[in-house]
């Protein structure tokens, strides 16, 4: 003959309760990752590299006293294309840390007081180091970035001369005297990102960057859109 024991409800509800918290503890675990912890989410702890296309509109830069003449000039730039690659590190799921170079040759014009119209080619470029935050967690999600880095202009000296130097397999290379500026840059932008199968991503960004160009009358600043296909690995 069997004995039987009154069921405490108290002791029955407290073991369901522990039950059904572990199965939702459980689950949450399996469907939801840690995005934040250093290793949580499917980008966390990767590696890409990318190739960048895309466009600038710089804005018109006025230099004063130029070379010490107590002339001014207004320099205009073209519209232009610039290439580049770069090489980031998704520290986890949102954040993302990258460097990219890129160039480009717009034409540019000067004109000022005392100073003869000038037009040519002013060789372009740029390096930046930027902080992604990809805003969600999923294959495809809105951006913000922000940065810093440089840039380089170079032009040919209108005042300089040609050099040459001898080279064992060409004889003489000649190239025309120049003058380099660089600058300090710092820059904002927004955008959207996909991944694809395979670490394949593609990454569109549009935003503005500002030039400290030195003896300029404000901080001159381009706008800019890029275009990043690139492949992420571990």
């Amino acid at each position: 003959m069997s004995n039987s024991y009154p069921r405490n409800p108290v002791r029955q509800a407290v073991t369901i309760g522990f039950l059904v918290f572990g199965s939702v503890t459980g689950l949450a675990q399996a469907q939801f990752p840690n995005y934040f912890a250093p290793g949580g989410g499917d980008r966390a702890g990767t590696w890409e590299s990318y190739v960048a296309l895309g466009g600038t509109a710089p804005q018109g830069v006025s230099y004063q006293n130029v070379a010490g003449t107590g002339d001014n000039v207004d320099v205009s730039i073209d519209t232009f294309l610039r290439g580049g690659v770069g090489v980031g590190y998704n520290l986890n799921q949102f954040w993302n840390v990258n460097f990219e170079l890129a160039v480009g040759a717009p034409d540019f014009k000067a004109t000022g007081d005392g100073f003869s119209t000038q037009q040519d080619t002013v060789y372009i470029g740029s390096g930046k180091l930027n902080l992604d935050w990809n805003i969600l967690p999923g294959n495809i999600t809105p951006l913000v970035s922000a940065g810093v880095g440089f840039v380089t202009l170079t032009v040919d000296d209108p005042n300089g001369g040609v050099v040459c130097y001898p080279d064992y397999w060409w004889g003489y290379v000649c190239y025309e005297e120049s003058q380099t500026e660089a600058a300090f840059t710092w820059n904002v932008a927004g955008g959207l990102r996909a991944n694809f199968a395979h670490g394949i991503f593609v990454k569109a960004v549009a935003g503005v960057e500002w030039w400290l160009l030195s003896n300029t009358e404000s901080v001159p600043y381009s706008i800019f859109g890029t275009l990043s296909v690139g492949m992420s690995f571990r």
